[in-house]
Parts: structure tokens; sequence; C-alpha cells
């Protein structure tokens, strides 16, 4: 039987493995409780969407000089509306995988885990192994 210390671990280098996982746990995690809140990224067709009711002045104010719309996200910071290519850098830099399965383990009951079940499993046993250390 693993440890707590091991099956954390073990959970910690699958996030960092797994880029498709590291994105999906976040977006879930912002879904359910604004855990992205100023880092967040959406895919750029939901520009319109998101900013719909924005007046002209208050959108322009958002916009930074990193911004291009040609690129595939969009990011609304806290310093204004940025966008990037590479979502899995941006996520990487702004979440340490360690952070991420904390706030995974504290808000497991809410949460979906999207077509990763298996994963969800391990952080269930993971809470177990902490309820019963």
């Amino acid at each position: 039987m693993k440890t707590y210390e091991e099956m954390r671990n073990e959970l910690i280098e699958e996030l960092k493995n797994d880029d498709n996982l590291f994105v999906a746990m976040i977006e879930e995690l912002d879904s359910w409780n604004g855990f992205a809140d100023g880092f967040r990224a959406y895919e750029m067709y939901m520009i319109n969407e998101l900013f719909y009711d924005c007046k002209v002045s208050d959108f322009l104010d958002k916009l930074a000089p990193g911004f291009n719309h040609n690129d595939d996200y969009m990011i609304d910071t806290i310093y204004g509306i940025d966008s990037t290519n590479d979502l899995i850098q941006h996520y990487r830099d702004n979440v340490w995988e360690s952070e991420l399965l904390d706030n995974l383990m504290e808000e497991i009951d809410d949460l979906d885990f999207w077509n990763h079940e298996d994963f969800k499993e391990k952080v269930e046993k993971l809470n177990e192994l902490n309820t019963a250390a």
C-alpha cells in the first residue's frame, strides 16, 4: 500500500507529465470556484460572448500591448486582456502542480473530472490516506 506522500508525489508527476489533464483540472476548478481568476484562458471565438455587453471604452481599457486576435486563446487577466497560442505553457506559468492537486482534493465532491475518472479515483484515494493519517 502506498503512503500518502508516495501517492501525492505520483499524482503531482501525473499533472506535470500530462498537459491535457493539467489544463482540464485547472479549467474544471475554475468553472466550480474561480480557481484561475486572473489568468483563465478562453478560446478566441468566445471573445464576443464574454464581452458582448462591455462598452467600447471599457473594452479598450482591457486591451494590452501583447494582445493579438489571431492567437488561439484570449486571457482576461487582472492586468487587462492578453492572448496566447500556448495554453499549456500559460497555465504552467501560473499554477504549480502541488497547488492544483491541493485544490482538487478540497473540491473533489463538486468536480466532474471530465474524461479523467481514473485520475479522480486516485485523488479520492489520496484524500482517504490524508484522512487516515
